[in-house]
C-alpha cells in the first residue's frame, strides 16, 4: 500500500511537470526576465482571474503585530512573500512574456516576491509604513503604502487591536494598470520570553480588499475588471533586542505565506509628560 502511494504521488508529480512543458509560453527577447505583457489571446474570463490572483500577489503585507511601533521609532526591513498560483494558467500564461520558450514564470508551485519595507511611529498609536520592490531584469515592480492605528492597547485591554488601510500598485509595464487597496482588522499579544530583548508577539486577523485592473494596449479589446475579496491572516513577530523576524500566512483564493527581517531604532526620544 505504501509503495502504491509513493507511485501515485509520482505519476501526479509527473504529469503536473509535463502539462508545464505542454504550455506554449509567450517569447519576447526584449526583457531578460518574465515580464508582463498581454497577448492577443487573453480572454475576458482569463483577465478576471488574474485580477483576483494578482491582487494577492501585489497586497502589501507588512507583516506587523497589532501592537503600535511607538512614536519616533522607525523599523527598515527585507520581506519575501510566496504566493501559490497556477502560471500553466491562461491568467498568467497570457499575461507574460518570457525571454525564451523554456524560461518559465515561477518553474513551481509559487511566485517569489522581494522586497524593502519600512515603518515609522507616527504617534503611540498610529503607524505609517511602506514598501517597495521590483523585479530584476523585468519590467514591474511593486509599490505600497499603509496606515495602521492601534484602537485597543495591550496595557489596558490586555491585547491589542489595530485597524489598518493600504493601496498598492503595479508600475513599469505599458499596457496594464493595477491598483489593490485593503482595509485590515488584527489582534495579537506581545509575550516576553526574557527581560526585555527577547519576545514573540503572535497575531490573527481579516482583511477586505478591492483590486482594478485596466488593459491598455490595442491587442485585446477587454473591459475593466474591479474585483472585492477577503483573506485571513495569522503571524508571528519575534523580536531579539533591535531586530525583527516576522511570518505570516495569508488564506484567500491563493495563498501566501511571508517572511520578513527587519531592524528597528528609535529616532528620537518621546516627550516627558
Amino acid at each position: 500500500m505504501k509503495r502504491k502511494g509513493i507511485l501515485i504521488g509520482l505519476l501526479s508529480l509527473a504529469l503536473k511537470q509535463s502539462q508545464a512543458q505542454d504550455v506554449h509560453l509567450h517569447v519576447r527577447e526584449k526583457w531578460e526576465n518574465c515580464s508582463f505583457q498581454i497577448d492577443p489571446s487573453l480572454t475576458q474570463d482569463e483577465w478576471h482571474r488574474f485580477t483576483k490572483e494578482a491582487a494577492m500577489v501585489i497586497c502589501f503585507r507588512s507583516l506587523a503585530s497589532a501592537a503600535p511601533l511607538g512614536a519616533g521609532k522607525l523599523e527598515f526591513g527585507l520581506l519575501q512573500w510566496k504566493t501559490k498560483i497556477d502560471e500553466t494558467a491562461g491568467a498568467w500564461n497570457n499575461t507574460f512574456v518570457h525571454p525564451h520558450d523554456e524560461h518559465y514564470l515561477i518553474g513551481g508551485p509559487v511566485l517569489p516576491i522581494p522586497g524593502i519595507t519600512m515603518r515609522m511611529g507616527l504617534t503611540n498609536k498610529l503607524d505609517a509604513g511602506a514598501y517597495w520592490t521590483f523585479a530584476p531584469g523585468a519590467n514591474y515592480g511593486f509599490t505600497g503604502a499603509q496606515l495602521q492605528y492601534n484602537f485597543m492597547n495591550a496595557q489596558t485591554h490586555k491585547i491589542d487591536v489595530s485597524s489598518r488601510i493600504g493601496v498598492n500598485r503595479l508600475y513599469g509595464p505599458d499596457d496594464i494598470n493595477f491598483t489593490t487597496c485593503s482595509a485590515d482588522v488584527l489582534a495579537g499579544k506581545k509575550l516576553k520570553l526574557y527581560k526585555n530583548w527577547l519576545s514573540v508577539s503572535p497575531y490573527i486577523g481579516c482583511s477586505g480588499y478591492y483590486a482594478r485592473a485596466h488593459e491598455k494596449t490595442s491587442a485585446v479589446q477587454l473591459k475593466n475588471e474591479s474585483v472585492f475579496g477577503l483573506q485571513a491572516m495569522a503571524g508571528a513577530n519575534i523580536q531579539i533586542s533591535h531586530f525583527n523576524v516576522g511570518v505570516e500566512y495569508n488564506v484567500a483564493n491563493v495563498n501566501t505565506l511571508s517572511f520578513k527581517l527587519a531592524g528597528n531604532f528609535r529616532l528620537c526620544k518621546p516627550k516627558q509628560k
